[in-house]
């Protein structure tokens, strides 16, 4: 066909489809929508969708079978569709390089090739209607040019198509890969699963972990399958020591313990078979917080947290998932200051971060860093195809893709022994349990392909030749991982909330309940998690600052003016409780602003009763008189400042000042009366009245 021709028909069925139709290399993508036969497309548009590509790699003899759908949204019925299998003739598209599968599986619209495969619909498929259609492909194999490879198709019906590819082999000429697998089991971003107790709590919880949630679906696809299980041990809370999450003694009838110890049991129970990894508690964002410098304390108890879950799940807590997949010598530092107890073994890191520029041939999994430590490099190619696993169509075509993009990746280097291959689901994998199933079971069946466990990979990483990693100034991202919500003033802000929530809780008589409460919240927005919903992030902090602040605010002095007229003697000072849960061990410190009043003691250990008050007695010494304000201040055990600046005013007038000088007022007045007696009694005084009277 000229040139032109092409064009005009390729031009014809990007008209034809719609924007949003599907295609092999999208995540949206399982199904081709075009027009069909004469007549608009509105009366003849077509959606096909596979259902089935068997066997995934076919040997010598064996015969492909394609299974599919055919849906009609047009107003009028099909009558005896065809639907054809288009093996394209082009060598561009033949060739078996990682760059022409990526090519084949994005492009759109019909093949033009040799039709190795057709069938047509009996029948006729009416207004809105689906049909099933199945086309078998004779001696597959023998259609490929090598003795191995994939063979890019389309599944076409007039000027709608499905790209994707089918895996062969006739004799076995290379060098296999070793393939292994790891998975996160995390939670999702929601800040109800930690906030206040209640109804809204407990619904967050269930449907978190119950039966078609999430972490159901993920632990579903996966516990038949050979891969590392990465957990965050927020989803194993009776493995924490005790008092930091609920407690093993925990009542079952209480919903969120009973479904959290219930998904605790199925991980333990299947943990054996998946080589566990245990994350740093809450999966804290370590790619966010390696390089600052504040926070490091918290995130050291959080990695050092996880080392005893690990011990009982029978794992390891010591291999570093920073989020962003990204690589520095930097960030090695970093890490190996976060991993202190355990010892950083290894980190997970993106290949695309580890490429050499100018290269062609994808970096092998199993690196080593110039400093020694092992990475665990993820193909980010085939990694994302796993992600696709999220229906049975799109498992359909992730599974053939990965099969063509496994045997291009072969071809980089057929004859090396020793090669493997790494693949990494995100935080926010969310398959179909039966398509993912479906989806290792192919792969497990591809013979390029030999399945090993990350505990082999780490070990041949450790043997690797050090590798400078490329220079990284944009680390890739996770698919739906989103940017760091752990921004610099975040972080400095991070430790001391968790500090203030567990000191708050020190003065509490529910202090072990506000702990497990607000402690374990405030802990949480250390995770990884937010990433991916940064609004929630704010919603959980807020929650967290409110209940610090309510018990903060609600113990404080009470503001009060003293007259203090004594050399020394006792000052009274009232403290109330506005909560509605008693307090104790809160300690009171006064200190006078000027010199002149000295405070001689402190007053005791305080305890106050709900709704109430207390008033204590401050030992002090007047100096001078004057005003003195008094600064006070209100902390718990562990010197955690609560309560609000209080207003005290003493008015101190030392008694010495006024006895004394009452005293010679006196004594003066006295005297003066004295003298005015002895004057009036003087004999001389008196004569010249007497002579007068004589």
């Amino acid at each position: 066909m000229h040139r032109a021709s092409v064009c005009r028909v390729l031009l014809a069925a990007a008209i034809a489809l719609p924007l949003g139709a599907a295609t092999p290399g999208t995540a949206s993508g399982v199904a081709s929508r075009a027009g069909v036969g004469r007549g608009s497309a509105s009366a003849t548009s077509v959606a096909l969708a596979l259902t089935g590509m068997t066997p995934a790699v076919a040997l010598p003899g064996q015969d492909l079978v394609v299974t599919g759908t055919m849906r009609n949204d047009g107003s009028r019925p099909l009558n005896g569709p065809t639907v054809a299998v288009v093996m394209p003739t082009d060598d561009t598209s033949l060739r078996s390089t990682r760059e022409a599968v990526q090519n084949w599986a994005t492009e759109v619209g019909p093949a033009q090739g040799t039709v190795v495969g057709r069938t047509r619909l009996a029948g006729a498929v009416p207004a809105g209607g689906t049909a099933t259609f199945y086309v078998t492909v004779h001696r597959l194999a023998s259609l490929g040019r090598a003795a191995y490879g994939a063979i890019p198709l389309s599944v076409q019906t007039g000027t709608a198509s499905v790209r994707t590819f089918a895996g062969y082999q006739r004799t076995k000429q290379y060098e296999p890969i070793s393939i292994s697998w790891a998975v996160p089991l995390t939670l999702d971003p929601d800040p109800q699963l930690f906030g206040g107790p209640g109804a809204g709590r407990q619904k967050a919880w269930s449907d978190a972990l119950a039966d078609g949630s999430r972490v159901s679906r993920v632990i579903d696809a996966t516990q038949d399958a050979p891969v590392t299980w990465a957990i965050d041990p927020t989803l194993t809370p009776t493995l924490l020591q005790r008092g930091v999450d609920i407690g093993s003694s925990a009542a079952q009838s209480d919903p969120e313990t009973a479904i959290r110890t219930a998904t605790q049991t199925r991980i333990t129970d299947a943990a054996a078979r998946h080589t566990p990894w245990v994350l740093p508690d809450t999966d804290a964002d370590l790619a966010a917080v390696a390089g600052a410098s504040t926070a490091q304390s918290l995130m050291r108890t959080l990695v050092a947290r996880s080392q005893a879950v690990a011990q009982r799940l029978g794992g390891r807590a010591d291999v570093a998932w920073p989020a962003d997949g990204g690589y520095t010598l930097t960030r090695e530092t970093a890490l190996r200051r976060l991993f202190q107890q355990p010892a950083l073994a290894g980190q997970v890191t993106s290949a695309a971060v580890l490429t050499t520029p100018g290269t062609t041939n994808s970096p092998g999994s199993a690196q080593r860093s110039t400093t020694g430590l092992p990475l665990l490099a993820y193909d980010d190619a085939l990694s994302t195809l796993l992600t696709q696993t999220t229906s049975a169509s799109a498992g359909v075509l992730s599974t053939q893709q990965f099969v063509a993009d496994s045997v291009a990746l072969l071809n980089e280097l057929p004859g090396t022994q020793g090669r493997s291959v790494f693949v990494a689901a995100p935080r926010s994998f969310n398959p179909d349990p039966a398509a993912a199933r479906a989806f290792f079971a192919a792969v497990d069946s591809i013979p390029w392909l030999t399945p090993t466990t990350t505990d082999v990979l780490l070990a041949s990483a450790r043997h690797a030749v050090g590798t400078a990693a490329a220079p990284v100034t944009r680390p890739t991202v996770e698919p739906g991982g989103g940017q760091p919500v752990l921004t610099s003033a975040r972080i400095s802000q991070l430790e001391q909330t968790v500090r203030t929530v567990r000191g708050v809780a020190q003065i509490r008589d529910d202090g072990n309940e506000f702990l497990r409460t607000w402690a374990r919240a405030a802990e949480q927005l250390a995770s990884t998690r937010w990433r991916a919903a940064p609004t929630a992030w704010d919603t959980l902090s807020g929650g967290v600052t409110q209940a610090a602040r309510q018990t903060t605010t609600a113990v404080k002095v009470s503001a009060s003016t003293i007259n203090f007229l004594a050399d020394s003697g006792r000052l009274q000072i009232t403290v109330t409780n506005d909560l509605a849960v008693p307090v104790g061990n809160v300690k009171l410190t006064v200190e006078a602003s000027n010199l002149r009043l000295r405070i001689d003691s402190q007053p005791p250990i305080l305890r106050i009763g709900p709704k109430s008050r207390a008033t204590v007695s401050v030992s002090v010494t007047a100096l001078a008189a004057g005003s003195v304000p008094l600064r006070t201040r209100l902390t718990t055990p562990d010197g955690t400042v609560i309560g609000e600046g209080a207003d005290v005013q003493v008015r101190v007038t030392p008694t010495g000042n006024w006895v004394y000088g009452g005293l010679a007022a006196v004594g003066g007045l006295v005297l003066l009366l004295g003298i005015v007696r002895t004057v009036r009694r003087r004999p001389g005084a008196r004569l010249p009245r007497e002579a007068t009277t004589a």
